[in-house]
């Protein structure tokens, strides 16, 4: 419990005013609790696991969308990395980091100790686990061990690969608690209904996830630490485990929507968004046939692209020379309504929230494409909002193995873990809301085994290097919704190795780390605003100008 004293003096005309006394005189009250917050004494161990589930999937989608559009996933206005983010962007994002998830555990920590309440107590250091290794690895060094300790009011910035090691702890400490007899277990758990194996199975995915993530300064220890995990059997291995955050359709405060649902249907305003040409184009014209999850990804408002320089003034012009005549440019080639934006293309919105493509149905709960080629009405399409965050699915588990396999030499086979990651991503896309499907348009089993039959053949005839783009091309298409994993798997494999240039700049520079939040920089003595974008994190040993893209 923290003490707060308030020192109040008054002067002669407030003295005389309030008290009737014509002297200056100083008046000490002591407060001992704030009068705006409960204290932890009064909390529920409920209300604060509530709070950090919550407070977690509010920091995933603060986090998500910039990587999205960095790594072509979804459409970045830019124009160029060094202004496409302020510091003030992630201000959210961090304050929730620090401010809520983590200060929610320290507050839960004793109570769940003193109540026997482990498993509260496990869910909010997986929460702070991820948003932590989060942070270090969008932004580098950052504060973690002096903060929220009670005491130190400009907390110093610790090591990125220091933090990295105090998360596998924390992962190792949740696991444990897990592993203990609690009292009763949370009155809500948003992710797993109480489930603690597979809260279990998280934190040995999670593990997975950090040491792949910083294999190549620490090679040799991340295989073996990865290999303990698959051996033990006991990580994320089918959808049943999937680690995502389930919306809901209120649409009045609290507003329970997916929040990129609630932002882009809307009655008499239409689409915000524009979907990445780039993106589109790996789905439509990367394989013999459009990817098996097309429809479910993207909903065309009308049946043709851009007609002219009044609805997209960039029709009819020649690409920028370092895009050459194989990139996507301005519109795809099929003219069927794919209708996106390139990447870094900023210009202003001409009237097309009516006509440019949209969110579909997965993730985000939207509208499944059966051509009808309609603007969509507003807000009560598809789920009417009851879209998921995919944080942590078994497929992304898959591919991360696939990387491992093939760059760590750790169990398993990387071709064998490639097949299994894409039928369980499409395997989840068609399952999820199958009611809100035409059957005329969804995919068929002859379907989806022609396309993976197709990859897996390229991959059999591709050397190495390719073999690891394929698996990266792969996983970008299972992605769609994440754009954290996307984002670090892209710094730390410069894969998938074609991503569509900016529109703006022929440069193989890309944002390795984003500028420092306004909110830590200027509220903390000891913090200090990098020089560029172009600072790597520790665990990124790639080349400075190793990116193409």
């Amino acid at each position: 419990m923290k003490n707060f004293k308030y020192k109040i003096v008054l002067g002669f005309t407030a003295i005389s005013l309030l008290f009737g006394v014509e002297s200056c005189e100083t008046i000490e009250l002591e407060i001992l609790d704030s009068p705006n917050a409960l204290t932890p004494e009064q909390s529920s161990p409920d209300f604060f696991v509530n709070s950090i589930q919550l407070s977690l999937a509010d920091f995933f989608f603060e986090m998500t969308e910039p990587g999205q559009e960095l790594t072509r996933i979804i459409h970045m206005f830019g124009p160029l990395y060094q202004n496409a983010y302020a510091p003030q962007d992630f201000d959210t994002a961090w304050s929730i980091a620090y401010a809520e998830i983590m200060a929610d555990v320290r507050s839960l920590a004793p109570l769940a100790e003193d109540q026997e309440l482990y498993t509260h107590l496990a869910i909010g250091q997986i929460a702070e686990a991820y948003a932590i290794t989060t942070i270090v690895d969008f932004f580098g060094d950052v504060p973690y061990r002096e903060s929220n300790d009670g005491v130190t009011i400009n907390p110093a910035a610790d090591p990125g690969a220091q933090i990295y090691q105090d998360m596998l702890d924390l992962l190792d400490e949740a696991i444990a608690n897990f592993q203990r007899d609690e009292i009763r277990l949370p009155d809500n758990d948003f992710f797993y209904g109480g489930d603690e194996d597979k809260w279990i199975a998280l934190a040995n995915t999670l593990k997975i996830k950090i040491h792949l993530q910083q294999r190549l300064v620490t090679p040799s220890e991340s295989a073996s630490a990865i290999n303990a995990i698959i051996a033990s059997g006991n990580y994320i291995t089918d959808s049943d485990g999937d680690w995502k955050f389930q919306f809901g359709t209120t649409d009045t405060n609290p507003d329970s929507r997916h929040p990129i649902f609630a932002r882009n249907f809307v009655e008499a305003v239409g689409v915000n968004d524009y979907m990445s040409n780039h993106y589109m184009d790996l789905l439509l014209n990367q394989k013999s046939n459009p990817d098996p999850r097309t429809r479910y990804y993207f909903y065309r408002q009308r049946a043709t692209n851009a007609q002219n320089t009044v609805e997209q003034d960039c029709v009819g012009t020649l690409p920028p020379a370092w895009y050459g005549f194989s990139i996507p440019y301005c519109n795809l080639e099929d003219n069927q309504g794919y209708w996106g934006r390139d990447h870094g293309y900023e210009l202003g919105i001409p009237p097309d929230t009516g006509i440019r493509a949209a969110w579909g149905l997965y993730p985000v709960g939207g509208k499944f494409d059966a051509d009808d080629f309609e603007s969509i009405p507003g807000r009560n399409i598809g789920t009417v909002g009851a879209g998921i965050e995919p944080m942590m699915m078994a497929s992304f588990v898959d591919f991360m193995l696939a990387e491992a396999a093939l760059e760590l030499g750790t169990t398993g086979n990387a071709r064998a873990y490639l097949e299994s990651g894409i039928r369980e991503s499409i395997g989840t896309v068609i399952d999820f809301r199958p009611d809100l499907v035409d059957e005329t348009f969804a995919p068929t089993t002859a379907e989806i085994d022609d396309y993976v039959a197709e990859v897996l053949a390229d991959f059999d005839a591709a050397s190495n290097d390719d073999k690891l783009n394929i698996i990266a091309d792969e996983y970008w298409i299972a992605l769609y919704g994440n754009g954290i994993e996307a984002y670090n798997t892209y710094r730390r494999t410069g894969k998938p190795d074609n991503l569509q240039p900016l529109l703006r700049e022929d440069t193989d520079r890309f944002l390795r780390s984003f500028l420092y939040p306004d909110v830590y920089v200027q509220q903390n003595s000891n913090a200090s605003q990098k020089p560029d974008v172009f600072q790597k994190v520790f665990w990124d040993t790639n080349p400075d100008n190793g990116f193409i893209n």
